[in-house]
């Protein structure tokens, strides 16, 4: 064995030539806990193709991790920062198109072995090679996440994949950004080999290459021209409700699958003409703030809470959908109510959602387990975390948490998932209230991902990591938030919500309003929004957090009148089971964007006072909250990010 001497100290790769001749590349990305493609990573390719190419007397080329449990998790995203216009992208781009092309072109068969992730760049690099080797580990998965972000593949990964696999499947993995997994990517051509194990590719990358005796493999093109049919399809299935104004890259990817679909390397060169605008592009630059929020929200759920045992008290459709949520994260939990009804009818729905999340029957079958019924309350005394999801009335909490700490373990946490009560006022009953903390789901909770983790004056800053840590754990993203009125998401949520009905009140169509929110890219208007929640309880929230007369009013009339929103069929709008009947007429778009900055005014506010109360630690957290709690678009960065940006 020899090195593959490129005359440069190399931080990045370990490169090597045995005695059969074969040169073995690991790529183990200094700095950083998983390979990513940084700068340095392809200068240092670069040195080393240089060498690859003037050696005589290799057989054969092998890629690999040097680093377990993963292959390449792409390109290093903060670095797109560093490239500010668009020729500077492109330059980029041409460098490692170049680069790629090169080793794609050597003259000596090539292979490369995936083991985790491999998704991006990452996917690209592979694709390079002749042939891919990946193991069946279910974590081992292949794709093209890049839409997430507003852009597409940019090192050529577009043509090399349609060359593989055609029209149909290449049009998925970029337009859906969702991974292969092994087996998938096998049926579908994207990989060649498969191997149980990490361990095991060396061997059959050796054993492939040595059949080769140095004879490189040819592949012809899939498809002789991209499938017309499947191209109108995916237009059809992906164009439809989104904008290109709004995220341009899903129009891109199939518009340039179309105009370079007869020629997989013309397809990899065209992506230097549609990529570099993507990613300068406002959309990508808040959707990779997104991937920045995201990133720095998992961190601080990072740790291990302690938590095993989860006991819930309350089994309505909160209570039950929490405690079906931490037993389908793996832990033991407990689900208590006054009501063993309420508790079979709540074990009952976690059931349906296992079998839909879970699909395996041994799966589902270790949850339910894992998901019991406490029809004496005896439970909570061995749990170390518990959290009351019972009726919003102070003095029903206060007496449920002075039973809890006298029954509860030393250390036990006792949580409320109170949505607008003070903390301080339920602990005001405890003998150690420094043991209470917030945990705020939003519901549908197996659905939406915040969690806001309350803390009041008197709670134990350390417990309240250690609930940061737990909605870690069991897969949520929470947002840390001083004890206010409304917290952060309800604070900045409602008055929106009233600002629309009082517009309503003043005689302006709730359809046209909400069509306006719809079109500036909310998942539903603030109208619709309200009737899905219920009127009664927008109308009990204004109560608690404030109101003006004008919406109260209204909403006094529907209330009284049973008119209450999607639950009685009728609110501001008949309702058809789920859906809103309403006529979702448009205008002109400068009217449409008219009404959603009015009517987002209140919300913008809220979350600007809640970053200068210290309610949230910062705007990030407040725009991180409102993307995970609401849906607000995040091709506009958050709602304090949009604001700037006007």
């Amino acid at each position: 064995m020899r090195s593959l001497n490129t005359g440069k100290n190399l931080l990045h790769w370990l490169a090597n030539v045995d005695e059969d001749g074969i040169a073995w590349l690991h790529l183990q990305t200094d700095g950083k806990s998983v390979n990513v493609l940084t700068h340095a990573v392809m200068a240092e390719l670069g040195s080393l193709v240089d060498q690859l190419e003037a050696s005589e007397d290799l057989t054969g080329v092998a890629m690999l991790s040097g680093k377990p449990g993963g292959f390449v998790y792409g390109a290093d995203i903060h670095e797109f920062e560093t490239l500010k216009t668009a020729d500077n992208v492109a330059n980029h781009m041409l460098f490692v198109h170049g680069l790629f092309n090169r080793i794609e072109a050597l003259p000596v068969p090539s292979c490369v072995g995936v083991d985790g992730i491999a998704v991006g760049g990452g996917l690209e690099i592979a694709l390079v090679f002749d042939r891919i080797f990946v193991t069946s580990s279910q974590k081992t998965k292949l794709g093209f996440p890049e839409v997430n972000l507003g852009i597409m593949p940019g090192y050529g990964g577009s043509g090399r994949a349609y060359g593989r696999v055609g029209t149909k499947a290449v049009l998925e993995m970029m337009v859906s950004g969702r991974p292969l997994g092994s087996q998938d990517a096998i049926k579908n051509g994207l990989a060649d080999d498969i191997v149980d194990n990490a361990d095991d590719l060396e061997v059959a990358m050796r054993q492939w290459l040595l059949g080769r005796k140095g004879e490189k493999p040819s592949r012809t093109q899939l498809e002789t021209a991209a499938d017309a049919t499947e191209i109108a399809a995916a237009r059809d299935k992906y164009l439809k409700r989104v904008r290109a104004d709004h995220t341009p890259a899903p129009a891109a990817i199939i518009g340039h699958v179309e105009n370079f679909g007869h020629d997989k390397s013309a397809m990899s060169a065209g992506e230097i003409g549609v990529f570099p605008n993507l990613m300068i592009g406002r959309a990508s630059k808040n959707l990779r703030r997104v991937f920045y929020l995201t990133d720095a929200v998992r961190k601080s759920a990072r740790g291990v809470s302690g938590i095993k045992r989860l006991h819930v008290v309350g089994a309505g459709v909160m209570g039950g959908d929490i405690a079906a949520v931490g037993a389908m994260a793996g832990l033991d939990v407990t689900l208590a109510d006054m009501n063993e009804a309420a508790i079979e009818g709540a074990i009952a729905r976690a059931k349906k959602l296992f079998e839909r999340r879970l699909k395996s029957d041994d799966k589902v079958a270790a949850a339910l387990a894992r998901l019991r019924a406490d029809f004496d309350g005896n439970d909570a005394a061995d749990a170390d975390l518990i959290i009351e999801a019972v009726a919003e009335k102070l003095d029903v909490k206060q007496a449920v948490f002075q039973n809890l700490e006298t029954v509860s373990k030393a250390g036990a946490i006792l949580a409320t998932n109170t949505s607008a009560i003070p903390l301080e006022d339920i602990a005001s009953v405890l003998k150690a209230p420094e043991r209470l903390i917030g945990l705020h789901f939003f519901n549908p909770v197996p659905v939406l991902p915040l969690v806001e983790v309350i803390w009041s004056k008197y709670s134990d800053q350390d417990i309240v990591n250690r609930g940061m840590q737990f909605a870690g754990q069991i897969g949520k993203m929470p947002v840390r938030c001083k004890s206010a009125p409304g917290f952060l998401v309800n604070r900045a949520l409602l008055p929106y919500i009233f600002k629309a009905i009082e517009a309503v009140a003043g005689g302006e169509s709730a359809d046209l309003i909400d069509e306006a929110l719809v079109d500036f890219g909310m998942p539903m208007g603030p109208i619709e929004l309200a009737d899905q929640i219920g009127l009664d309880v927008c109308l009990d929230a204004g109560i608690v957090l404030g109101i003006s007369p004008t919406a109260k009013t209204l909403l006094d009339e529907k209330v009284k009148a049973g008119t209450i929103g999607r639950k009685s069929g009728s609110g501001f709008y008949e309702w058809d089971g789920n859906q809103a009947i309403r006529a979702r007429q448009s205008q002109d778009p400068s009217v449409m964007a008219a009404i959603a900055e009015n009517m987002l005014a209140p919300m913008i506010e809220e979350c600007q006072q809640a970053v200068d109360q210290q309610v949230v630690d910062s705007a990030d957290s407040a725009d991180a909250g409102m993307i995970f709690g609401i849906g607000f678009p995040g091709f506009r960065g958050g709602p304090l990010n949009w604001a700037q940006e006007q």
